[in-house]
């Protein structure tokens, strides 16, 4: 049987190379371009070497979204696609685990749940509604997180099998959270220092996002970082680089003056505190030591922080936000069920408000209600509801619950509220990022053995 296995392989490895020079051929006599040979050849040569390695890639696919958009692909003579590489790797690893599946008739292994059905359904919804849409690009950018998301919890579902492998993905969010915080913290000192970064974050950039959306990012990282360092042993060479980078991504937070962020990391980190009993003298140390830190070697900045609190309901940018509620409620009864397609609220946005550049509407439900009407509302409460059942489920499962099962629910958590009052679900880098976080957690809670957010654990009584 091993040796039959064995020839099988090799067999399929020729075939590939046999598939590869037959398009070459192709080329030569021009009937395919040379984008997609390349592709296909990258694609055989992953599936025939590196096929037990391709959570790999996933790993990498994080750190990668900090450079920015790298690819630029032609569609027309008006129109350049601009991508991330973590788009091309999320296709490719794609690409690879469906022709394993295919090939090697793994059907019966794969995990499927009731969250992917219903991203799934999601994704569909989406598609259909391109009977409706005025921009097609607009379409396209709004598809792609759509889909991203899907294909992002379903292969970490998947291929995330393994403490070891949980633990490499969590390296690399590790060097994400470190990056991205040192080209905040850059960002501010090139601007001098000026106010301008804190009042106007959603229009100065970063490669990977404007400043709001990498403040999110960072907040979203910084519990399950901060989870990650007490599942750590002692010894571990890594464990005070992760505690580097929650620190400088709980740092960075605070200086983007993102109220949103700020008070959805707070109530992450508060969950983490509610378990970590042991840990709650470490807690409140940190947290008087930082706001010292802030008033005493910071206090212009500390000022306008509470300044950004007290007015938080009455600043021009809150204002703002109920316009787009308004507007955003008569796209609604404009076109209740199905919605105005995906991605159209940016084209309705700029030309009900005389924008020069729309935006969407900061509140997740809101946003599926625009541009998927009351279907995709219901679709998308489904969702969470699921995700909450997984919640639960890992409770269940890790009886005095597992460190990193705190640190998975609490970014989870951070995120459900931060999505509440800013653009988050529906950013690519953030859709992926999470996705990713939230399929390695439901990997995990689908493992028989339960054992899969690492060995150590938190007795509440402790």
């Amino acid at each position: 049987m091993e040796k039959y296995s064995k020839n099988r392989d090799i067999f399929i490895k020729r075939l590939l190379l046999v598939v590869v020079g037959f398009l070459f051929s192709l080329l030569v006599f021009d009937k395919t371009s040379l984008a997609i040979v390349f592709g296909i050849i990258i694609l055989a040569s992953v599936y025939a070497f590196w096929l037990d390695k391709i959570w790999l890639f996933l790993v990498a696919m994080v750190p990668s979204l900090i450079f920015g958009k790298v690819l630029f692909i032609p569609i027309t003579s008006g129109w350049i696609y601009e991508a991330h590489l973590a788009e091309a790797l999320l296709i490719l690893v794609f690409g690879v685990f469906a022709l394993d599946i295919f090939l090697n008739q793994k059907y019966t292994k794969l995990k499927i749940d009731k969250l992917s059905v219903w991203l799934f359904a999601y994704l569909i919804i989406s598609v259909l509604s391109v009977i409706s849409v005025i921009d097609f690009r607009l379409f396209v950018f709004g598809l792609k997180a759509v889909a991203f998301s899907f294909l992002g919890y379903f292969l970490a579902m998947n291929l995330f099998d393994s403490t070891k492998k949980i633990y490499w993905f969590l390296y690399g969010l590790t060097v994400t959270a470190i990056v991205l915080s040192a080209q905040v913290f850059l960002k501010f000192y090139l601007m001098g220092f000026s106010s301008e970064f804190f009042f106007n974050r959603s229009n100065i950039l970063l490669p990977i996002a404007p400043i709001a959306t990498s403040a999110a990012i960072l907040a979203l990282l910084a519990p399950l970082l901060l989870a990650f360092y007490f599942e750590l042993d002692i010894a571990n060479r890594w464990k005070p680089i992760v505690f580097l980078a929650f620190f400088m991504a709980f740092l960075a937070v605070f200086l983007t003056l993102g109220k949103g962020a700020i008070l959805s990391l707070f109530i992450g980190l508060f969950y983490i505190f509610y378990n970590f009993k042991g840990k709650r003298l470490a807690f409140v140390l940190f947290l008087i030591w930082f706001l010292a830190l802030a008033f005493f070697g910071f206090t212009p900045y500390f000022t306008g922080l509470l300044q950004r609190i007290q007015t938080a309901f009455v600043d021009t940018n809150t204002e703002y936000r109920v316009t787009e509620y308004k507007v955003g409620w008569d796209l609604v009864t404009a076109h209740p069920w199905f919605g105005s397609g995906i991605g159209q609220q940016i084209y309705h946005f700029e030309k009900i408000l005389d924008q020069e550049q729309g935006n969407y509407v900061n509140n997740f439900f809101w946003q599926a209600l625009i541009d998927l009407g009351v279907i995709g509302l219901i679709i998308l409460l489904l969702i969470i509801k699921n995700i909450f059942t997984q919640i639960k489920k890992a409770g269940g499962l890790f009886g005095k619950k597992s460190i990193l099962a705190i640190g998975f629910i609490a970014s989870i958590i951070t995120a459900f509220f931060n999505g509440l009052v800013e653009v988050t679900f529906f950013a690519l880098p953030y859709a992926i990022i999470f996705w990713l976080m939230v399929g390695v957690f439901s990997s995990s809670c689908h493992s028989r053995e339960g054992g899969n957010l690492g060995d150590r654990i938190v007795d509440s009584k402790k």
